[in-house]
């Protein structure tokens, strides 16, 4: 399966699933964002054109689709935070500096901070 799918609306005013609304312009939808029933209702939809897109070899994007992938649920998303605190906190950055890091870089020490917590 596609890290990302691009959803398109055959109806001229647009079609609501999922708890989205598409268009016929489309919208650009991460795999990992989405449960398994709201898949599977897009997909089984007539009335929606679903394409899967590539996977990205940039290590920006796959840095965020792993950061989106272990921030699902609210828990996760509160063990995120924490560990991106003291990540940031061990790399001896400034708020601003730290969020002007490539992403590949900050979900790198993230996810280190993660493991060394755990």
């Amino acid at each position: 399966m596609a890290e990302q799918i691009l959803v398109k609306a055959r109806l001229e005013r647009g079609r609501w699933r999922a708890g989205m609304h598409f268009t016929r312009q489309g919208r650009t939808v991460h795999v990992d964002d989405l449960d398994k029933k709201q898949l599977d209702a897009i997909n089984s939809d007539p009335e929606l054109i679903v394409t899967e897109l590539p996977a990205s070899d940039d290590p920006n994007e796959l840095a965020l689709a792993r950061e989106r992938k272990a921030t699902k649920s609210g828990n996760a998303k509160r063990k995120w935070t924490e560990a991106e605190a003291r990540a940031r906190t061990a790399a001896g950055l400034a708020e601003d500096a730290w969020a002007n890091q490539p992403a590949a870089d900050r979900v790198g020490l993230i996810e280190a901070a993660l493991e060394a917590g755990a």
